[in-house]
């Protein structure tokens, strides 16, 4: 009877997001303009969460615009509190 071990796979090199080539490339981001539809409607990130049910650390995130990645469902509830499209909440900035 022969034996034969098998070798692991080796995970992927992580790389930081800010390190890899096509961020590095890219002229654009992405900005999102949550904090200037609740400022315009004199609204809380707390009262925007107990109204939406979203959680108050999503909600940071993207009126803070640390958020990378975007849920599709949260900015679907945000888009309908307030009656806009995906577009009027995402535009495409240069970068700093």
């Amino acid at each position: 009877m022969v034996s034969t071990l098998m070798t692991p796979p080796v995970p992927p090199k992580f790389t930081k997001r800010d390190d890899r080539p096509a961020v590095r490339q890219s002229k654009n981001k992405v900005y999102c303009r949550l904090q200037e539809y609740l400022d315009a409607q004199e609204i809380t990130r707390s009262a925007l969460s107990e109204q939406t049910g979203l959680t108050p650390a999503a909600i940071r995130g993207l009126c803070d615009n640390t958020t990378k990645r975007f849920d599709a469902d949260t900015l679907v509830v945000i888009c309908d509190f307030f009656g806009i499209e995906v577009g009027d909440l995402l535009i495409k900035v240069p970068r700093e």
